[in-house]
């Protein structure tokens, strides 16, 4: 049994005390005796416990003992040098924190192996049982051993040189290799001119930066969007235009290479020749990157449908390391550099830049701090960019806002990545010979060289993982817990660019499968066996030069140890996200049951019920044109004489609730636009102006929007308000949403009944990655057009002649058809459908679960006619709603996969909560309730 003693700061008086290792205490054997001569005397006198901290602080800073604060004593009184030694990391990374924290203002202690904030001594002991430390522990043991390892020897690197080298000529593209490329985009331009001759192809990715790989396929670019036609030169032609940049696959017949059509992908284009411009000024550039994207391969983590990250990531991470060196080697893409800067590393064998490479992402980069940016010199940090400060950030060159390796977003993946990295740092710094059995290696198992590639599945540029334990004899157990511990300690506070000195160079350091145990501190009893075994070191031999020998091995650089698989719209791991048993595809959808009249009349009431409670009346709409116009005149009195005020929005469109915001539009008389006025200095002024009103309270401009406004609440009305200049576009959308609403009552109680809807569920607040209730209302509108026979007509498209008429509002023609009586008069179908407002309800909740398709059309209300996702070139997205209006924005642009599948799965379980009949008590009260958010409990 042993007794924890956790030392106050406040003892400490705001002294800063030196942090020496424990060993060094330890061995201080006049220290020791005077240490336990002090502690006896207190026991025997029974001294309170402050006064035994006090004295123990004084003692402690004049030996200089560790800041953590946390001390064994066992209950003969006596230190246990084995045990302090063997929770050495425990004691000196999981201390008393030197104050506390602003954000963990109640916590005492700070392990800072893992980062974790810690209430109380008994949460230390449990946090040092656990399997994260240990692992962290182990981690860093591990990284201690990196960073001794010793320089390698000429022999070694010339071992390291050839091996990378053989890759390059074995794997690599050839000069033969490069022309019969460029000779298959010729012959593609030839045959796609003789039927579109305006367009032209350009090659970019891998094979125009000679990174490619032999099995790599040929990224081509078309210069103006076409089809290509199939024809007897190519096979195997498909097509996928779902990808963020839609292409066409086809194989050359006479080649029998793959190749890789899209069109209009500049930014890769752009980047791809920088890559190649670079290639051509630093020839082991090639080599280098080749041997980096082998070695990934090999790894499985240049998969990046399965959580890894894309090939052009790895020439990035080269590029980005040549120029960081201390005698950089490539110039950055911003910057100024002189040849004499270049020249220093001219010297530098490709076997030890390949060395330098992986110490470099291994030890010496924080990956979760800064960014991989080939642009600049200066290290550029997280918070630049603001960029989360979590696994890999690796900026394009040509598209600033794009982390490459943002599909990387799972933090076992990662730690899988890192641990690779130290695996394969491990085996090229250390002497390698050619007939030993492969440390890496498993017996019985069959291994994977580097000869043995698969052909790439897609290359080119792509968007969318200790010590032995001590002898039972004391004294020789103390002896070595010594000596071990020191080594520990010293490595962990040595300077990380040391070269190391831990064996001389020709000798081989060969794993050590020492496992976790409870003598060690790194196991307790209970817990045996479940730890993962983490090799370690053990000095061997000399090796003969002639006898060094590399090879790149899937089992030396993994163990066998595949990446974890997890699903980028669950989080979970062991499925990939086209696997998920989340995804909305996945739900088998059960027939309904056919709707009896009885339960048509309660959707009915229900639909109507959500127009007649939350519509405002003529009273409050009358109310907020009086707020309106008081407004106007106080901005004309204190501000601007010239000021005009308009609402727009859901005050006027027929879908606005009671307690809708107050969208308001200023515009100033003399100015039709406001192309030459400031208008951040105009929100700001106005700002301003609006404080001094005593009827107004919060007002906040906020200028870095895309429409600047200023946002305010009406005292008297408690309405909330914002003030936006020259949004007239969103005037004649709020004009055209009337039109609709005016047309047919049904139209407003299903907006309605959608809006309410899309609040009980939680899918309506844009701002937290969901879609707006403007959205929502246009799909109403979008689903009431397709209905056949249709409800409401497609506006845009009612006009006399054959020649769209136009209404240029800021830049997009804002015309549609306003005449009521002319449309009445001219459309006499309109009044076809009879269905209920009920029975529209349930259709249009089935006709977005069982027949449009979100992954190939895309929601417009400005045309009958179906509107595919790839004439939009919105194909990457999830949900595309269309603005009538302004046709380049798409109202689903910010909706990620998971929440759309939350949308749909909303959908899905409001289409059988409402086709599957329910009888409530009649009455008003009874129908309310199944507006109660338990119903909408699944959504």
């Amino acid at each position: 049994m042993c007794w924890v003693f956790p030392i106050h700061n406040a003892l400490y008086s705001g002294q800063k005390v030196c942090s020496v290792t424990l060993v060094s205490y330890c061995r201080q054997d006049a220290c020791f005796g005077i240490f336990f001569s002090f502690f006896s005397y207190l026991l025997s006198q029974y001294i309170s416990a402050l006064s035994f901290l006090f004295i123990c602080k004084q003692f402690f800073e004049e030996i200089h003992f560790d800041y953590c604060g946390i001390l064994c004593i066992d209950q003969w009184h006596k230190i246990s040098i084995k045990s302090i030694l063997n929770s050495d990391y425990n004691a000196t990374k999981c201390g008393k924190s030197q104050g506390p924290s602003p954000e963990y203002p109640n916590f005492q202690y700070l392990c800072k192996l893992c980062s974790i904030h810690i209430e109380n001594i008994q949460g230390a002991h449990k946090h040092i049982k656990e399997k994260r430390h240990k692992k962290s522990i182990m981690e860093k043991q591990e990284e201690n051993e990196l960073r001794a390892l010793p320089a390698p020897s000429p022999a070694q690197l010339r071992a390291v040189d050839a091996a990378v080298l053989q890759v390059t000529q074995q794997h690599g593209i050839s000069d033969q290799d490069f022309l019969t490329r460029k000779e298959v985009v010729t012959r593609m331009e030839i045959i796609i001119q003789q039927h579109l001759s305006v367009c032209a192809l350009r090659l970019y990715g891998s094979c125009l930066t000679r990174f490619a790989f032999k099995t790599s396929d040929i990224n081509i670019d078309v210069t103006y969007p076409s089809t290509v036609s199939l024809v007897s030169q190519y096979s195997e032609v498909e097509s996928d235009f779902h990808a963020k940049v839609p292409v066409v696959f086809c194989r050359d017949v006479n080649s029998g290479l793959m190749c890789k059509v899209s069109a209009g992908n500049d930014v890769a284009c752009l980047t791809t020749n920088h890559l190649a411009a670079l290639a051509r000024l630093e020839p082991r550039l090639v080599p280098l990157v080749l041997a980096f994207r082998l070695w990934a391969k090999l790894c499985h983590i240049d998969c990046q449908a399965e959580g890894g990250i894309p090939s052009y990531s790895f020439s990035l991470m080269v590029i980005f390391f040549l120029q960081q060196r201390r005698e950089p080697i490539l110039p950055v893409y911003f910057g100024y550099w002189t040849r004499l800067a270049l020249d220093l590393g001219k010297g530098v064998s490709l076997g030890q830049l390949w060395l330098e490479l992986l110490r470099f992402y291994t030890l010496e980069f924080a990956l979760e701090e800064r960014i991989i940016s080939i642009r600049l010199k200066e290290l550029l940090s997280r918070e630049m960019k603001n960029w989360p400060r979590r696994r890999l950030a690796i900026e394009d060159p040509f598209a600033l806002k794009r982390n490459v390796a943002r599909s990387l977003n799972s933090q076992m993946v990662f730690e899988y990545v890192q641990e690779r990295f130290r695996t394969a740092y491990k085996y090229f710094a250390c002497p390698q010979s050619k007939d030993r059995d492969t440390g890496g290696r498993q017996r019985g198992k069959k291994t994977c060289k580097h000869g043995d590639m698969k052909p790439e599945e897609g290359g080119g540029k792509g968007e969318e993982v200790e010590d032995d334990e001590f002898e039972s004899d004391e004294e020789v157990g103390a002896e070595r817990a010594l000596n071990a511990g020191l080594m520990d300690l010293v490595l962990s506070e040595g300077d990380s660019s040391t070269d190391g000195t831990g064996a001389e160079p020709g000798a081989t350091l060969e794993y050590s499968s020492a496992s976790p145990s409870p003598q060690n501190g790194l196991l307790d009893s209970d817990e045996e066996g479940e730890e993962e075994v983490k090799p370690v070191f053990k000095m061997q031999g000399h090796i003969a030069p002639e006898d060094l020998h590399y090879i790149f091995d899937r089992m030396i650089f993994t163990g066998g140890k595949p990446p974890t698989v997890v699903c980028s719209i669950c989080k979970r791991d062991g499925h990939l996200k086209d696997d998920c048993p989340e995804d909305f595809k996945k739900i088998e959808l059960k027939s309904l049951p056919p709707m009896t009249d009885r339960f048509r009349d309660i959707l009915d009431g229900l639909c109507r019920l959500c127009y007649h409670e939350l519509s405002p009346s003529l009273g409050e709409q009358q109310k907020r044109e009086q707020v309106m116009g008081s407004l106007e005149r106080f901005i004309r009195k204190e501000y601007n004489d010239e000021a005009q005020l308009c609402l727009f929005g859901s005050s006027k469109n027929g879908f606005g609730f009671r307690d809708s915001d107050l969208d308001i539009c200023m515009t100033l008389e003399g100015h039709d636009t406001g192309e030459k006025l400031n208008c951040k200095e105009i929100i700001e002024d106005l700002a301003k102006v609006l404080k001094k009103h005593a009827g107004l309270r919060n007002i906040l401009p906020i200028t870095t929007a895309k429409v600047p406004i200023v946002k305010f609440e009406h005292r008297p009305s408690g309405l909330e308000a914002d003030i936006s200049l020259y949004n007239t576009l969103a005037q004649h959308n709020t004009r055209m949403l009337a039109t609709y609403a005016a047309l047919d009552p049904r139209v407003q109680f299903l907006g309605y009944t959608m809006k309410v809807f899309a609040k009980r569920c939680d899918i309506g607040d844009a701002s937290r990655g969901s879609l707006s209730s403007y959205a929502y209302i246009l799909m109403v509108l979008y689903f009431l057009q397709q209905r056949k026979p249709p409800v409401i007509p497609v506006l845009q498209e009612i006009f006399d002649g054959h020649t769209v008429p136009q209404r240029m509002v800021d830049g997009w023609n804002a015309f549609f058809c306003d005449d009521l009586e002319e449309l009445r008069r001219h459309l006499p179908e309109l009044q076809q459908n009879r269905e209920s407002v009920g029975e529209l309800w349930l259709g249009l909740l089935r006709f977005y679960t069982e027949e449009f398709d979100f992954k190939e059309h895309v929601i417009s209300i400005r045309q009958r006619k179906r509107l595919t996702t790839f004439e939009k070139q919105w194909t990457s997205k999830c949900i595309a709603i269309e603005d009538p209006f302004d046709l380049n924005h798409n109202l689903g642009a910010g909706v990620s996969r998971k929440m759309t599948n939350f949308i749909m799965k909303a959908f899905i379980n409001g289409r059988k909560l409402f086709g599957t009949p329910f009888y409530p008590q009649p009455g008003l009260e009874a129908v309310r309730h199944t507006l109660d958010t338990g119903l909408y409990s699944e959504c």
